[in-house]
């Protein structure tokens, strides 16, 4: 996959695209994306993805400090890529963008990216107002000679699959929802930070991970059952998110992992975590003894809940993060 800005770097080849967001890259989109890439198979054209950055909400400061991503740009090419998408077009989103005309914007797409053949779902909107609409594709498709296809919303337990109703469940404490709607655990990657020891102390050493996007949603606070891709291994383990009320009753929210059978310096390291099961809500306990007791059952239910998961078929995912995708300057 080739990561594009301008018109220019595709050479000149005929389109078939699809367009949004694309925040987590859930099964709904990964629907669209199966549907473009089988198009343009056909048609013999070349695949594209158009997404925008930085977020619409940022740029129009529509409360910003509310705003969580599912998935960083760099985890969304990337997994993407993996998708078999020809180009990704990241289309910078600003006021000027935000002010173009739907009809505007798709003659645009069609006279300088050369697009042919478009694939949206039925209830995606675009241009200024979110005037754009299929209806609106139909009519400038006779115009401007492109064909297109809508793909109706895809359903998990008979709800329409979106990216606001998973960052819903993740902040809900609802992981196995999210994880169905995704078609696959939600992700963290982030760096390995020092901390204060404490887990050390308690016989469950953590390793403190800081998020490599500040943006990016993290889930509900508890303990989960995870996976763990850490120096090009992958372990199961468990992980903390919270204030850690029990010891110290921190101000900042913390993530803490605890490997299993790991025992490594690992500070500054890349990390990357798969959320399984979540276990429990985090909570203050009596004591620090009450607290180690709750830490060892905690640790037999993740190894429960993860006794069916296999390390080997984990590492197309996390490699799939780790996988360089091809950028056009």
């Amino acid at each position: 996959m080739i990561i594009i800005q301008r018109p220019q770097q595709t050479r000149g080849k005929e389109l078939a695209l699809t367009m949004g967001f694309f925040d987590g890259v859930h099964l709904g989109h990964r629907e669209l994306v199966s549907k473009v890439v089988h198009s343009a198979n056909l048609m013999g054209l070349e695949s594209a993805a158009l997404t925008f950055w930085p977020h619409p909400r940022l740029v129009l400061h529509k409360d910003p400090e509310k705003l969580r991503f599912l998935t960083t740009l760099n985890e969304k090419s990337k997994i993407l890529a993996k998708l078999g998408i020809d180009y990704l077009i990241i289309q910078e989103f600003s006021r000027d963008f935000f002010n173009i005309e739907a009809e505007e914007f798709i003659k645009y797409l069609v006279n300088d990216f050369k697009v042919r053949h478009f694939v949206i779902g039925s209830d995606h909107r675009f241009g200024k107002g979110a005037r754009g609409n299929p209806e609106l594709l139909e009519k400038l498709s006779k115009e401007l000679n492109f064909t297109f296809n809508t793909i109706p919303p895809l359903t998990v337990n008979n709800i329409d699959i979106s990216s606001t109703k998973i960052r819903h469940a993740l902040n809900d404490g609802s992981l196995e929802s999210a994880n169905k709607m995704l078609g696959y655990p939600y992700l963290i990657t982030g760096a390995v930070q020092n901390g204060n020891q404490i887990g050390r102390k308690l016989g469950f050493p953590t390793a403190n991970i800081r998020p490599n996007d500040p943006l990016k949603l993290i889930p509900k606070a508890g303990v989960y059952a995870v996976m763990v891709h850490v120096n090009d291994r992958i372990y199961k383990g468990m992980l903390n998110i919270g204030f850690r009320p029990t010891v110290e009753m921190s101000k900042k929210q913390t993530i803490e992992v605890n490997i299993f059978d790991f025992n490594e310096d690992i500070y500054t390291l890349g990390i990357e975590i798969a959320f399984i099961s979540r276990l429990r809500d985090e909570k203050r306990f009596p004591s620090i003894e009450h607290l180690k007791e709750q830490l060892v059952i905690d640790k037999h239910h993740a190894l429960d809940a993860l006794k069916n998961e296999n390390i080997e078929s984990y590492k197309k995912l996390f490699l799939t993060l780790r996988a360089e995708s091809k950028r056009n300057h």
